[in-house]
């Protein structure tokens, strides 16, 4: 496929750190130690609700015609299914547990093809209403009311973090341009990136009082015994620091072509394949109780470095039929638009 060459870097920049980002976070998330914790907080105030309003703003072209349709179902759900399945056999095979295939109970990290299949299928009907991303915002807060929404097949996920994808859908390419005037400056970037250094050290003092699940969005929230109300002040609290670290992260975003680049235009086969590595090694990594700020650190170098091998061209042409399996299916050729975008 020939490059765009007029493509705007400052996007594919932003989507190759965040997926740097969920990687490192997949490696650290079972080490049971302060500075894994820390550090893990603070990736998750922010990462994937960036990465939510990035996909919904690559999202804005969706009308929802036969060929982008094919196209859901060839990049989404058809790699949902064959993930489901290598799960299953990773979960049998290497870690030695019985065969289970549950197709409707999102495998590690595959919630969000769930996720934004949904909101890609909402589209029309977010287009439709009046005041979308006030809208958006409220289900996110009433989804945590009366015990919460369950997690299963990402419901609690697709409404909480319906507001970034929102706001992405309804950002338009003069939002990112002034956006990225406004944030030029450099005592502007000095300021963010201050306030960015400050949140590592504030999540690492407070990652003790700060339970994961908050973070996460599931919506089931009756495992905290806090009051309805209490309930939607977290939520509240939750979406306004997710916004403002989202802010603070685009400001500092690379507006200059670099490899950083390339890979941001492959966050989806990163996002995949990285799962199949990580699935049958997080047990190990759960399991191992010497860890030290070093072999944390090198847990995070190891993160870094298996999103840069995944994002290569070579990875990107062998394991072609695993993201996207239904590319050489004659059914499917000559219906699709081009690969869908995370």
């Amino acid at each position: 496929m020939t490059q765009n060459t007029s493509r705007d870097p400052y996007l594919d920049n932003a989507k190759a750190i965040l997926i740097i980002l969920v990687v490192v976070g997949h490696v650290i998330e079972r080490i049971d130690r302060g500075s894994a914790d820390g550090v893990y907080t603070w990736i998750y105030l922010f990462h994937m609700p960036a990465f939510v309003f990035v996909s919904g703003y690559f999202s804005r072209s969706f009308v929802g015609n036969p060929k982008q349709m094919a196209s859901l179902i060839s990049v989404l759900i058809a790699p949902y299914v064959l993930f489901q399945i290598i799960f299953a056999l990773e979960n049998w095979l290497i870690l030695g547990n019985n065969f289970e295939l549950r197709l409707f109970v999102p495998g590690f990290a595959l919630w969000y093809l769930l996720a934004l299949l949904v909101w890609r299928l909402v589209i029309p009907l977010l287009r439709a209403v009046r005041h979308p991303v006030l809208i958006s915002f409220a289900v996110s807060i009433l989804s945590v009311l009366a015990g919460g929404v369950s997690q299963d097949l990402s419901a609690a996920r697709i409404l909480s973090f319906l507001p970034f994808f929102t706001l992405g859908l309804f950002t338009t390419p003069d939002h990112i341009d002034k956006f990225k005037r406004l944030t030029a400056p450099l005592w502007v970037r000095v300021g963010t990136g201050t306030l960015f250094a400050a949140a590592v050290v504030a999540t690492y003092l407070a990652h003790d009082v700060l339970p994961r699940r908050w973070i996460y969005m599931y919506g089931q929230m009756d495992t905290f015994g806090l009051t309805e109300v209490e309930h939607v002040v977290v939520r509240v609290g939750v979406l306004v620091t997710a916004s403002v670290m989202s802010l603070v992260f685009f400001s500092l975003v690379p507006r200059f072509s670099s490899p950083l680049t390339v890979l941001g235009q492959r966050t989806l086969q990163i996002y995949l394949l990285h799962t199949i590595v990580l699935y049958p090694l997080r047990p190990l990594i759960g399991d191992w109780s010497d860890w030290t700020i070093r072999t944390v650190a090198l847990a995070g170098v190891f993160g870094v470095a298996l999103a840069v091998v995944l994002g290569t061209r070579a990875v990107a042409r062998a394991t072609r039929w695993l993201t996207d399996p239904l590319a050489l299916v004659a059914l499917v050729r000559g219906t699709r638009e081009g690969p869908a975008r995370l």
